[in-house]
């Protein structure tokens, strides 16, 4: 089904609502569709554009919190594809980010939900946010300046987010609480470097003990604002055994702030049984990997921590430090390479069988090779960290050809 763009206002998501009651492909034309109303998804759809599709809010639109652009109630087997979603912060700038104001897509108690090749910038919320949902794939993305997350899975399982090309603000890029079956790979995280920045790359939450089978692989991390990976359990999550998988990542220059204590490459607040093994940490401020609480069963191999340096303004325990283990979880630390990290190898633990000789000019066990320019190993996609990171100031068009140079796909907009 083809709709016209000319219409405008509140005529936009009426007929778009009316041709999703009646099922199929709905397809958008490129234009700007401006919502007075919410865009209500239906089971058995396609909601797509193409170059030039983009669907936005109007100035002081006064919406409540908890009501998104497009919204999906108890529906299954729908995509959302080829769309630019400018949920237009600064026209809305009376009400605060983060507090579920203007998220651009919520899900809740959906089945089926493949989210791919959209834009999503300019908002208070989130990108997608989804609860209660199964079977959930989001992939193809460019996210920049939100309100808070890119992706956001509540009491979810069988997430899947790959080849995402995100810059924080407010939060964190990728992001799952109380969720399980989760695999998050291939994406490309870094900040917005200011005060907004956000805080984590990505952010695991368990206050229910029901998080398992969690998998962070793959993912470029660069010059985030805070943490690079985040691990934080309380409730009735700090008893649960999470066992979450953290390998093959690249953690450079992690944690810029200046305002955020607890910054370091991957930190540990509760988690138990975490495998963190082939992964590289270069340039990360604080620590590359900080253990604040839990942590038992913790196992760190086959990594290399080079150039870790104190946090960049606040004083603290374990600071410039490759591992520091502030609670005495008696980590197990094996078969790692450490060079040159500013204030020592490790902090209040022990480590063996370690390589002490410098990675970017040794080969090492952990399978990374420095290019002269960059960290490439077989499993992650080579990326130029000499390149200036993404900031409020870099346009989409920019981005946009980042995006297509990193995946190699022929991502298009209209500008």
């Amino acid at each position: 089904m083809l709709l016209s763009p000319e219409m405008a206002g509140a005529a936009n998501q009426n007929d778009i609502n009316q041709e999703l009651q009646q099922g199929g492909r709905i397809h958008l034309p490129a234009g700007t569709y401006i919502l007075t109303d919410l865009i209500i998804l239906q089971s058995n759809t396609i909601l797509e554009g193409e170059p030039g599709t983009v669907i936005t809010i109007p100035d002081h639109a006064g919406w409540p919190a908890w009501k998104p652009l497009i919204s999906g109630n108890r529906v299954q087997n729908v995509t959302i594809r080829n769309l630019e979603i400018n949920a237009n912060s600064n026209g809305n700038s009376e009400t605060p980010h983060g507090a579920g104001f203007y998220n651009c897509i919520y899900m809740i108690d959906c089945d089926n939900v493949q989210v791919y090749n959209c834009t999503f910038h300019n908002s208070l919320g989130d990108g997608l946010r989804t609860k209660r949902c199964e079977n959930i794939k989001f992939y193809n993305n460019l996210v920049y300046r939100l309100g808070h997350e890119g992706f956001y899975g509540i009491d979810s399982q069988y997430i899947e987010c790959f080849s995402n090309r995100i810059t924080t603000r407010t939060n964190s890029g990728l992001r799952i609480w109380n969720s399980a079956n989760v695999r998050f790979h291939d994406n490309v995280i870094d900040a917005q470097l200011d005060a907004g920045g956000g805080d984590p790359g990505i952010q695991i939450e368990d206050s229910k003990g029901t998080v398992s089978n969690v998998e962070i692989y793959n993912n470029v991390l660069n010059r985030t604002w805070g943490k690079g990976v985040w691990l934080v359990a309380y409730d009735a999550g700090v008893s649960n055994t999470q066992g979450v998988l953290i390998h093959h990542n690249l953690f450079y220059e992690i944690g810029q702030s200046y305002n955020i204590p607890s910054t370091g490459g991957i930190v540990n607040d509760g988690f138990q049984d975490t495998q963190i093994y082939n992964n590289i940490f270069d340039g990360v401020k604080n620590n590359a990997f900080r253990n604040q609480a839990g942590g038992q069963g913790t196992i760190i191999k086959d990594n290399v921590f080079t150039n870790t340096a104190q946090h960049t303004a606040i004083s603290q325990t374990g600071t410039g430090y490759a591992i520091a283990d502030l609670v005495g979880a008696n980590l197990s630390v094996v078969n790692n390479c450490f060079y040159n990290n500013e204030k020592g190898d490790v902090y209040q633990t022990s480590f063996s069988n370690s390589d002490f000789r410098d990675p970017k000019t040794n080969q090492i066990s952990s399978g990374w090779i420095w290019t002269g320019s960059t960290w490439t190993c077989n499993y992650v996609k080579p990326m130029g960290l000499g390149s200036v990171p993404l900031t409020t100031t870099i346009r989409l068009q920019l981005m946009a050809i980042i995006y297509s140079i990193l995946y190699c796909t022929t991502f298009v907009h209209h500008f």
